[in-house]
């Protein structure tokens, strides 16, 4: 049986998610709505404190802003999850790739993912995000977006969220699916079709939590699936979206430097560094010769 699992603020809108999942997932599951509206906890403490009480062998974390489009996806999941061998969690989004600065599971535009996720634009029109590089079912991924996430209830009782470091909404996701990567195997689903109805807040907070993700994990990031190779540019343009996203959300230019410099170390923040003054020079080069030619 699945234990579905969500934590809720909107109850009109988990009533809607609640239904499309009684018409689609086609297997023995029961509800767990947690109403946080009062309470106000960490989505980690929420998740830990129903999986507690949940009584399926299978736990499926779900936001309450989606929609589930396709019918049998819980029989399917069971199915899989139980015949492969180290089977972690299933999700719908999922990056190969975990740099050492990670800022996102979406490092580059081969991360697998099936998901229809708002536009941004006046109308929030659904966007369809597909990437399906090895055109498979199911693809091995490392770390996987929150949005959805299937897993036995034996590997979440190993690997429960981290109420400790995590205390709000960000990168429990992330910290959940990389810590259980580093003994089971992640997987993006494609068959199924969700309707996912909010895009997310980049924050402070994000930035604080991304941090403390980079912070805990700096003895075993960068991390990447066998086949995949550790790109020291590729490292260089995370350390780069990390940066870009401290100075964007109210970190002063030293603090964020700091930060770099702590998850890296002095040579990589050598070279980052350098990087970093190339830029700004050739940039500003750029703006005078344009405003040069402007003026001839």
């Amino acid at each position: 049986m699945i234990s579905l699992i969500t934590c809720s603020i909107k109850p009109d809108i988990c009533k809607k998610m609640l239904i499309s999942v009684s018409k689609t997932i086609g297997t023995e599951y029961e509800t767990i709505v947690f109403d946080n509206r009062e309470k106000k906890y960490g989505i980690c403490k929420v998740y830990n404190e129903a999986a507690e009480n949940a009584n399926g062998d299978y736990l499926c974390f779900v936001h309450e802003d989606i929609e589930v489009q396709t019918g049998g996806w819980g029989k399917n999941l069971i199915e899989f999850a139980s015949k492969t061998e180290n089977c972690g969690i299933i999700g719908l989004a999922g990056g190969y790739y975990a740099p050492r600065n990670f800022v996102s599971w979406r490092v580059d535009k081969t991360s697998p993912m099936k998901v229809y996720d708002p536009a941004f634009s006046n109308n929030q029109e659904l966007t369809y995000k597909y990437c399906n590089p090895s055109n498979e079912v199911f693809s091995r991924v490392v770390c996987i977006d929150g949005v959805f996430l299937f897993v036995k209830k034996k590997v979440w009782l190993e690997n429960k969220f981290d109420e400790e470091t995590f205390k709000n909404f960000h990168f429990y996701d992330a910290d959940f699916s990389f810590a259980i990567a580093q003994k089971y195997h992640n997987h993006v689903y494609f068959g199924m079709d969700v309707y996912h109805f909010s895009a997310g807040n980049i924050e402070k907070i994000f930035c604080e939590n991304m941090y403390l993700f980079q912070n805990k994990w700096k003895n075993r990031l960068p991390y990447c699936l066998p086949g995949y190779k550790i790109s020291f540019r590729q490292e260089l343009r995370a350390a780069s979206s990390a940066f870009s996203l401290y100075r964007k959300n109210g970190f002063s230019r030293i603090e964020s430097l700091k930060r770099i410099y702590r998850i890296n170390g002095i040579l990589f923040f050598i070279v980052f560094l350098v990087k970093k003054v190339k830029k700004i020079f050739c940039d500003k080069f750029l703006i005078r010769s344009k405003n040069e030619k402007n003026f001839i």
